[in-house]
């Protein structure tokens, strides 16, 4: 008899009850060329000495063993790397990633641990940012023959409905020192809740109470610098980043933000300065740019090149007082949508008016034009100041496009101007390092080539 009736295919069933003990090979979950064991070797290399410096607990000594900080470097850098600028994330990354399996040896890293390590220890991070643009210029890959100066918005870690006016702020603030008061007094009866949860619920209230404080001393601050139009200037502040400013991103609309500033080095595109500011335009940038560069590296660029909204009086005038040459795109009018955190244009900002050392005044820049200035405009008309200039945009926005796509920070984690350009010094950090490589491969493969 025939069985018409299709035979039924023998499958291997899946049994996801099982418990399995298996045997993990650490040196073998990347390749031998992978890009984390790269950054594990070069941060290896480099003097931790100011990280060591805070860890209190030493040998023969009482205390906690402290985290590797070459293992949180590595951590932070390959995960900027690869898109990752949570704390949380990056944790979770730690349980199942090859790559940062590597570099913990299969154990856990706290998320606070993470956190805590990146908004902390400033001083130890600009050494590092240092060593590393010091290797780079032993290799010859930096030079500072010629700059380009930059500045792009990234937006705060707060919502534009967290701001507030002078009198609400207050009231708030009443309301949080109360709380603060309140959790004090049942600090020594924790039956109903945990130390634990006490503790962190008397440390939230402390910090809130903080951001608060700083709300109202930045709303007073902007209240007296705009003490002449009182009457229809009310200043505003946010009660979660009392330093952020809302300002016009590249779509258009406003949002709490800050201006990130970076000096990038034009041979192959590596960031030697970097710094987020509160000021929505980039009018008066320039000199403290500079200033900057001078304290990281010692010394001056010999070319500085920047487009029109830098490009003033008063910076052409810094740029020629400090021997830096500068080439720019004067602007004769500015859009009156862009205006700072107190509503001033750009042509209204103290910037726009040149000064007068032998006289100790400042200059209208209706009158007369500065000597600086007509030598700069001069230049700016000829074809080689016009091939150097067209170089901007390709180093400049590069920089800029790399670190908000690849390290994916188009939002701070972190409130603060301060903790703010820690993690853009980070974020450029990875930026620079993963350029390095880059530029080692590439120079690998054309000598295997020759060869």
């Amino acid at each position: 008899m025939i069985n018409d009736e299709p035979a039924v295919p023998r499958l291997v069933a899946i049994d996801r009850r099982q418990m399995l003990l298996r045997t993990v090979d650490v040196e073998k979950l990347v390749d031998e060329d992978h890009s984390v064991r790269a950054i594990w070797q070069l941060i290896g290399r480099l003097d931790l000495r100011l990280y060591h410096a805070q860890i209190a607990a030493v040998e023969g000594g009482a205390g906690r063993e402290h985290t590797d900080p070459q293992l949180l470097i590595s951590l932070w850098l390959y995960a900027y790397s690869r898109g990752i600028s949570s704390a949380r994330e990056l944790a979770r990354q730690c349980e199942y990633e090859p790559g940062c399996q590597w570099l913990c040896g299969l154990q856990a890293v706290s998320h606070r641990t993470l956190s805590g390590f990146r908004s902390n220890n400033q001083i130890a991070l600009d050494d590092l940012f240092t060593q590393v643009l010091g290797m780079l210029s032993a290799e010859g890959l930096i030079t500072l023959e010629r700059v380009a100066l930059d500045g792009t918005k990234i937006k705060a870690n707060a919502g534009g409905n967290s701001f507030r006016r002078q009198e609400k702020i207050a009231a708030h603030l009443a309301a949080a020192r109360e709380q603060v008061r309140v959790l004090n007094e049942q600090a020594a009866d924790e039956e109903k809740l945990a130390a634990r949860q006490a503790s962190a619920r008397r440390r939230a209230a402390r910090q809130r109470a903080s951001r608060l404080e700083a709300a109202l001393r930045e709303v007073e601050r902007l209240q007296r610098e705009k003490i002449h139009d009182r009457k229809t200037f009310s200043a505003r502040a946010s009660c979660t980043d009392p330093e952020a400013h809302v300002m016009r991103n590249g779509d258009g609309g406003t949002v709490p933000s800050y201006n990130v500033q970076l000096v990038t080095d034009t041979i192959h595109g590596l960031v030697v300065n970097v710094e987020a500011t509160t000021d929505a335009i980039d009018y008066r940038q320039l000199e403290p740019a500079l200033q900057r560069c001078e304290q990281r590296l010692g010394r001056q660029p010999r070319q500085l090149i920047a487009d029109g909204d830098y490009t003033n009086h008063a910076s052409v005038q810094a740029a020629a007082a400090r021997g830096v040459d500068f080439y720019g795109s004067w602007q004769n009018s500015w859009k009156a949508t862009e205006r700072d955190a107190l509503g001033r244009s750009a042509a209204f900002v103290s910037s726009a008016f040149p000064y007068d050392a032998q006289q100790d005044v400042f200059c209208c820049p209706a009158g007369e034009e500065p000597p600086a200035t007509t030598a700069f405009k001069a230049k700016m008309k000829t074809e080689e100041a016009q091939k150097i200039y067209a170089q901007r945009s390709q180093v400049a926005e590069f920089a800029h496009a790399w670190i908000k796509e690849r390290c994916g920070l188009r939002q701070f984690r972190c409130p603060g101007r301060l903790k703010t350009t820690m993690e853009a010094t980070w974020a450029c950090l990875t930026y620079n390092l993963m350029r390095w490589f880059g530029l080692q491969r590439a120079l690998q493969a054309r000598v295997a080539t020759v060869a």
